[in-house]
């Protein structure tokens, strides 16, 4: 059995499939952080942790500043509202051992 090369045009076709894959994927994101911020507005997203300005909300991303955003930081905003809403909770997950 031989391994079969990839030509040029596979890796144009690959490329392609990832573009489109990350494409997905950021239009993905952004609508689930856009989501989160119209849920929980009051999330805070960037603590103030040497008391030089307030914290800063959720509420203050505005459409336009997360489409400039890169995905990595909106991932990182979506993790915070979700760690914040989870600490907003009093119910808490319970693990059945088995």
């Amino acid at each position: 059995m031989e391994n079969a090369r990839k030509t040029g045009n596979d890796y144009r076709k690959e490329l392609k499939g990832l573009r489109e894959t990350m494409k997905s994927l950021d239009s993905h994101v952004t609508n689930r952080l856009l989501e989160l911020v119209r849920i929980y507005p009051d999330a805070i997203i960037e603590p103030n942790y040497l008391g030089i300005r307030d914290d800063v909300k959720a509420k203050s991303l505005n459409k336009s500043y997360v489409l400039d955003l890169p995905i990595d930081k909106q991932i990182d905003y979506i993790q915070m509202i979700e760690k914040w809403s989870a600490e907003q909770s009093n119910v808490k997950q319970k693990k059945l051992e088995i």
